[in-house]
């Protein structure tokens, strides 16, 4: 059912957005990579601070593709178990998956928020040599999970109310 639903293309670009940051930015740690690999061979001497650099870039990488994910359907789904049942059945899931995502929508934005925060004020570094602030990992974070929560939320209340049309012509 989720396939049948189109999101904005604010939204959808916003997303596919957040996705190619995170190819480039795997990019670069793969040539960050290269390099201290033939700095260590030709030096040996591996690039300070890598490991802190390679560490925030990862967590970027992971949580930038989330709402693309999410958008174009490219994660677990499962479907099958949920096309056994009605439309009156699932309209009602459909509902509870709503309220569920909102509910944990509302609660990592406002934990990760916090969590940024806090960051912030006491000007939390990475723990090796080049003292990295922390926030800006931690806002990437927090722009990924919104972001995601608001494509989740927004396919299924498509999804809601192509399930309630569905329903409104199964009962004519």
């Amino acid at each position: 059912m989720t396939e049948d639903v189109a999101l904005p293309r604010a939204v959808t670009v916003i997303a596919r957005g957040m996705s190619i940051v995170a190819g480039l930015l795997l990019l670069g740690v793969i040539l960050l990579t290269v390099a201290d690999v033939v700095s260590r061979n030709a030096r040996d001497r591996s690039i300070v601070g890598i490991v802190d650099i390679a560490t925030m870039l990862l967590v970027a990488i992971a949580f930038l593709g989330l709402a693309s994910a999410e958008a174009d359907g490219r994660h677990v789904v499962v479907e099958l178990f949920e096309s056994r049942f009605g439309p009156r059945t699932r309209l009602v899931l459909s509902v509870i998956r709503t309220v569920l995502l909102i509910a944990l929508a509302l609660l990592l934005t406002w934990g990760l928020s916090e969590v940024l925060l806090s960051a912030i004020e006491r000007g939390e570094t990475t723990n090796d040599i080049l003292r990295l602030p922390t926030w800006p990992a931690k806002l990437v974070l927090l722009a990924s999970f919104a972001m995601f929560f608001v494509v989740a939320v927004w396919k299924e209340l498509l999804t809601f109310m192509a399930l309630r049309t569905e329903r409104r012509g199964d009962n004519r």
